[in-house]
């Protein structure tokens, strides 16, 4: 096995640190999946399914906010990093310039949402929700991941992140015992992503002694300006996962909510697969534009994921029984359609960033997820207005994503980019 492992992959230094990071990346991710699959079970059943669709609809509300604050950084600074890694001077003023811009659009953001809370009665009702729920947004600030991936030293991340996940699920165990204890969910949730975004801080002043320094106005604009783009992509992308949610909290209410909210937990474990490869072969690509290990990456994950994803299908009401005590058509059904969609992102998510954008094709990568976003919101919209049906509205994930592949396959084929 070894032998063939090493034949099919000619084995480099920056190979070794692949793998180095694809574990660590796949470590992170096993974590990411297995704590909600103890914490979920537990919160539903002890929450109920309405008071969990409450959490999941304030948490799709912060979500824009996380995006707002992320702003791109995770792809636009990760190559800044990347290239310049060996300089310690411009990194520090790289990561000093992309905190000063965070820092400042979180606050912006709390600006807005304490508007939206005194102005708006559906936010004022639950308010303490709301803000308990932003400090998720406040660990997103102070925890560096893009700065790590730039790096390439993803261990880190999962450090972190194991550190962090792992209060918050304890936590939850410890002081969440009644329906009425709901409101502790975010405020658990929100320690622990702060906890590990302080850590983090220290490990980047300690072990790569980067210097925080106050950024000259050009390099914050360069910086901004850089990120632009990647912002309205990921706001394409990762708003439109918290679109449905919030349309369905609005017109469905907090039971269907609820549903939907553990069928999409549980797909968006799934799809975790393809985001730790297309994270790990990013900053690689980017530097040796090896297309010839991204085609082979991508022919193993694919097969992967099918074998994954088949039993899933199958199985999915036995599944369900076994983690929620939940035998619920509406559930049932929910799961399949979210599912149907996921290996046509895992394919998308490694076609693009590590491939497009690796290749300088920054903005068909981007483009190709605003122009599916479109189609994704006119989709659910219409599937709200005119059919009022959970069905299809759910379905409209599964569009999203075979929209966004097939708009990046049309880039890749438009450039000639998989015959190189």
């Amino acid at each position: 096995m070894k032998k063939y492992f090493t034949k099919y992959f000619k084995v480099t230094e920056d190979k070794k640190r692949l793998v180095s990071n694809f574990f660590s990346l796949s470590a992170l991710q096993g974590i990411n999946m297995i704590l909600p699959l103890i914490t979920l079970p537990y919160l539903v059943r002890v929450l109920g399914v309405e008071n969990f669709g409450l959490i999941n609809f304030a948490l799709s509300i912060i979500m824009y906010f996380n995006i707002f604050v992320s702003f791109g950084f995770e792809l636009s600074a990760t190559r800044e990093i990347s290239v310049n890694r060996a300089d310690s001077d411009k990194v520090s003023k790289i990561f000093s310039a992309v905190m000063f811009i965070k820092f400042l659009m979180v606050l912006l953001s709390f600006l807005i949402l304490s508007c939206l809370i005194i102005f708006l009665d559906s936010f004022r009702e639950y308010a303490v929700l709301y803000f308990a729920t932003f400090g998720i947004v406040v660990g997103n600030v102070l925890f560096p991941s893009w700065f790590f991936q730039g790096m390439e030293q993803m261990k880190f991340i999962t450090y972190v992140n194991v550190l962090s996940k792992t209060v918050f699920t304890v936590l939850i165990f410890v002081f969440v015992k009644t329906q009425s204890d709901f409101v502790l969910v975010p405020i658990l949730n929100s320690l622990g992503a702060t906890i590990g975004g302080v850590y983090a801080l220290w490990l980047v002043y300690k072990v790569f002694s980067v210097r925080l320094l106050l950024p000259k106005k050009e390099i914050i604009l360069c910086q901004f300006n850089n990120s632009v783009h990647f912002f309205i992509s990921r706001l394409s992308n990762n708003g439109s996962r918290y679109f449905a949610t919030t349309i369905i909290g609005l017109y469905f209410g907090n039971m269907t909510v609820g549903f939907y909210s553990i069928a999409e937990k549980l797909f968006y474990a799934f799809m975790s697969l393809g985001s730790v490869v297309s994270q790990t072969i990013y900053p690689y690509m980017s530097r040796t534009k090896d297309i010839k290990f991204l085609k082979k990456t991508l022919l193993i994950v694919s097969i992967i994921s099918i074998l994954l994803l088949i039993p899933i299908l199958y199985f999915n009401e036995e599944l369900l029984l076994l983690l929620f005590d939940k035998n619920d058509e509406m559930l049932s059904r929910l799961v399949i359609i979210v599912f149907t969609g996921s290996l046509f992102s895992i394919v998308s998510a490694i076609i693009g960033y590590p491939l497009l954008a690796a290749f300088g094709y920054i903005k068909y990568a981007n483009n190709s997820l605003i122009y599916a976003s479109i189609i994704y919101i006119i989709y659910a919209t219409l599937g709200v207005f005119l059919t009022n049906n959970i069905y299809i509205v759910a379905s409209s994930i599964s569009v999203y994503m075979l929209a966004g592949l097939a708009f990046r396959v049309y880039y890749i084929n438009k450039v000639k980019l998989w015959r190189n």
